[in-house]
């Protein structure tokens, strides 16, 4: 019998490396269920990631307007949740945005006429749901749906009732530093500290949330370069407006579900402050920490939603 250990190791998947974290297991013990979460986790991509060719979501894409198409299992379930969050956003959260995100990733100033043809390839009021029978249908062409917002919260939800229905007390899992779900303690006795960092300065933290059975999800319109030197730029599309987010800002999000998490990260970075009031009065337990990065400063405002 081996010796209990704190086990890691880590697996590609939607496109970031996922980090998994077990103390107090034995190895062997550990290295069955990290390979359990590996393969759920596989699976789940290989259904609703856009880039598997495989996978339901790419084959629903390639169907044109007026054509109703089944949406099976894990699929219809993270579509539904993607069309409440548009409904309680009020458009703001849209899963139909790749055409322009893509266009304005290969173009500096895309010409008018050529934004004005893919924006009416965008819109999540352009499919028509029949709930009875978890089907869709497109009503314009050229309509994607690209989960890549919320998909990887959506695959920590899954994985957290499992680690708990296999007997786990504490465990890490995480897509790098973006996005981590936190089960029991950390080794030392304590809640898992999982760290904010100053995207200027990495080896800073801005801030430090406690978290014992939650989860901390992160989005920004900056991010770390893989080399660690610097800032790089992430295009965040506005559904109202069309154009990429100005500024250089993060919004990690500590909550009890990764996808809400994601969602509130998202919308933070694009609602003004009226409407950010508005969606905080239908949620709790959340905590908010939103980063902003002046040319000489750096603004930070923590919001505890209870």
């Amino acid at each position: 019998m081996t010796e209990a250990s704190v086990f890691s190791d880590t697996f590609l998947a939607f496109g970031s490396h996922c980090d998994v974290v077990l103390p107090n297991l034995e190895a062997d013990h550990a290295k069955k269920i990290f390979q359990q979460i590996k393969a759920e986790i596989e699976q789940l991509e290989s259904n609703i990631s856009r880039f598997s060719l495989l996978s339901d979501i790419h084959e629903i894409n390639q169907v044109g307007k007026d054509k109703w198409v089944d949406v099976p299992g894990e699929l219809w379930e993270i579509l539904t949740i993607a069309k409440d969050f548009h409904e309680m956003s009020q458009g703001a959260f849209d899963v139909t945005m790749f055409p322009l995100q893509s266009l304005w990733v290969e173009k500096e100033n895309p010409e008018a006429k050529e934004l004005n043809e893919t924006e009416q390839k965008c819109g999540f009021e352009k499919i028509e749901f029949d709930t009875d029978n978890k089907r869709i249908r497109f009503l314009k062409d050229g309509l994607e749906l690209d989960f890549g917002a919320i998909e990887k919260g959506f695959a920590l939800d899954l994985i957290k009732p499992l680690l708990i229905d296999l007997g786990l007390n504490d465990a890490i899992v995480s897509f790098e530093e973006d996005v981590v779900l936190a089960l029991g303690n950390h080794p030392a006795g304590t809640a898992w500290p999982i760290g904010i960092r100053n995207l200027e300065n990495p080896n800073d933290f801005l801030h430090v949330f406690e978290v014992s059975g939650q989860t901390v999800y992160t989005s920004g319109t900056v991010f770390i370069r893989d080399d660690g030197e610097g800032m790089k730029e992430r295009k965040i599309i506005s559904p109202e407006s069309g154009m990429p987010l100005e500024g250089k800002r993060t919004v990690s999000v500590k909550a009890d579900s990764a996808t809400m998490g994601a969602f509130i990260a998202n919308i933070w970075l694009i609602l003004p402050e009226n409407d950010k009031a508005i969606i905080a009065d239908q949620l709790q337990n959340i905590e908010i920490l939103e980063v902003e990065y002046l040319d000489d400063d750096i603004k930070t405002k923590i919001s505890l939603i209870n």
